[in-house]
């Protein structure tokens, strides 16, 4: 019997009796590439942090892989890249620290690298194009540059699901293109990825579903079926943003 890796059944995320994601239902297919769109306080870094675990759910439950998120919590099947304004750019921490605290979840208490780890790290590095700069502070980064820390973070990790929350705000197209290029490759070696984006245009080239939300789900699937210029108005209250379709 087929089992979505990601499922989320009627959830519920309150903050202070205010509610940010009402009744939310999915099914995320492994292997593939899904689009979140909605505005901004529509409910999608809630979306994020439900799936993570990292919020009480008022109702429903998450499903990661057919068990319940707290199962598979200490796993490292999840890898998340946060919000550029999510990050302490100022705290003393390298690129090469960064990147290594992928591999904590793999470590004993004391966080000791082994030679497999270091050995990671590095191949992290080349592959999103940061060797030469692993000494760096994160704050003397570009915004392009800080963004593929965080992917390289996510790569030593070797999670089975990778979130992104808006990681092409604030880099430049060639920087874009990159990133979309190292998703596919890692859908295509069976990852499942999970990005917000306000990029709409770029929906279409490289995810396979897409989500459109709210304050809650308001559809998903293909898209092809989903992506389309009715669902986009109710999703942005009634606006189609110009030149999309």
């Amino acid at each position: 019997m087929y089992t979505p890796t990601i499922e989320l059944e009627n959830v519920t995320v309150s903050y202070d009796r205010n509610v940010a994601l009402h009744g939310a239902n999915l099914q995320v297919n492994q292997g593939s590439i899904a689009g979140i769109v909605g505005m901004n306080g529509s409910g999608k870094s809630t979306l994020f942090k439900a799936i993570m675990g990292l919020e009480k759910l008022q109702s429903g439950r998450v499903l990661i892989q057919g068990k319940s998120i707290h199962k598979v919590s200490q796993r490292n099947l999840l890898a998340y890249i946060p919000q550029t304004e999510d990050v302490d750019w100022d705290f003393p921490i390298s690129v090469y620290d960064v990147v290594m605290m992928g591999r904590y979840g793999y470590m004993n208490c004391l966080r000791i690298p082994r030679e497999i780890d270091r050995r990671i790290v590095h191949q992290s590095l080349d592959r999103t194009q940061l060797t030469g700069l692993e000494n760096r502070q994160i704050g003397e980064l570009s915004g392009g540059q800080k963004k593929r820390t965080f992917l390289a973070r996510t790569l030593a990790q070797q999670g089975e699901i990778i979130l992104l929350d808006e990681p092409f705000a604030g880099v430049d197209v060639k920087t874009e293109k990159a990133i979309i290029e190292l998703l596919i490759e890692l859908k295509n070696s069976g990852k499942t990825i999970l990005i917000s984006t306000h990029d709409l245009n770029s929906i279409a080239t490289f995810c396979d579903q897409v989500i459109l939300v709210n304050k809650t789900i308001l559809a998903y699937g293909a898209v092809a079926d989903v992506f389309t210029p009715e669902n986009i108005s109710r999703t942005f209250g009634g606006s189609v943003p110009q030149g999309l379709f």
